[in-house]
């Protein structure tokens, strides 16, 4: 996340607030509508951001897992296990 994003998700905002309010005439919903859309849209942001994060460790434990396995250490199955669950909780919670 940075500025650019910041601004595009603002902008996408008001864009959206301009559908639901007709444009250039004042109505005091406007700003919540602006505002949740503005949340909406980061909270959606950062959560593909940590659904992104957990795949690539998933893939990471699976993909060392063998390795983990010669040492003598059989953690990488169960933290790749995890991983996937963390995910799957993200997308529950993107869909709610």
């Amino acid at each position: 996340m940075n500025r650019e994003d910041i601004i595009r998700w603002a902008r996408e905002a008001e864009d959206y607030a301009d559908t639901i309010y007709e444009k250039g005439e004042y109505h005091p919903g406007w700003l919540e509508v602006r505002d949740q859309r503005f949340a909406a849209l980061v909270a959606a942001a950062e959560r593909e951001a940590c659904k992104k994060l957990a795949q690539e460790h998933a893939a990471r434990y699976k993909v060392n897992g063998e390795f983990y396995k010669l040492l003598g250490k059989n953690y990488a199955p169960c933290a790749a296990t995890a991983c996937d669950h963390i995910v799957h909780l993200i997308e529950e919670r993107g869909d709610a």
